[in-house]
């Protein structure tokens, strides 16, 4: 039998999602990548065609961050996995908002046969930190629910 951190690479892999979760990963590092005083005026958005995009505050601090691009690409290197973050792009909006648009989005309803729902309820078990294990359900059941992914 494997163990539950064995086990979570494996199903990452098998579902084609280690770059989603790296990428994850990277966004939830940006305020210890960057600093605080960064990161209180710009925040990551997501990752698209190994572009990391970033909401800024104001016109400046695109600025500032648009010079500092080769500094940040630097910074960023080590913590990108299979992310594969080659550039940097700023846009201005609410960076308030930005960082809580994951949490404020409604969750999409998806239907899954039952001997799905049991082994994604079965590879979440094992977790004890119910925020990971309640994001962890929720990437499982997308993955396993995507129409692009059916033979």
């Amino acid at each position: 039998m494997r163990s539950t951190e064995a086990l979570i690479p494996s199903l990452f892999a098998s579902f084609g999602l280690t770059a989603k979760l790296d990428e994850h990963r990277l966004i939830a590092a940006w305020p210890r990548i960057v600093g605080p005083q960064i990161a209180a005026h710009a925040s990551p958005r997501d990752v698209r065609a190994k572009t990391l995009w970033v909401v800024v505050d104001s016109s400046t601090w695109l600025h500032q961050l648009t010079l500092l691009k080769p500094l940040l690409l630097a910074k960023l290197g080590p913590h990108t996995g299979k992310a594969e973050v080659r550039d940097v792009r700023f846009v201005i909006g609410d960076v308030s908002a930005s960082a809580d648009a994951t949490d404020a989005r409604p969750p999409t309803a998806r239907f899954l046969p039952p001997e799905d729902e049991a082994a994604v309820d079965h590879a979440v078990s094992a977790l004890s930190d119910a925020e990971v294990r309640e994001s962890l359900r929720r990437l499982l059941r997308k993955a396993a629910a995507d129409p692009s992914r059916k033979s």
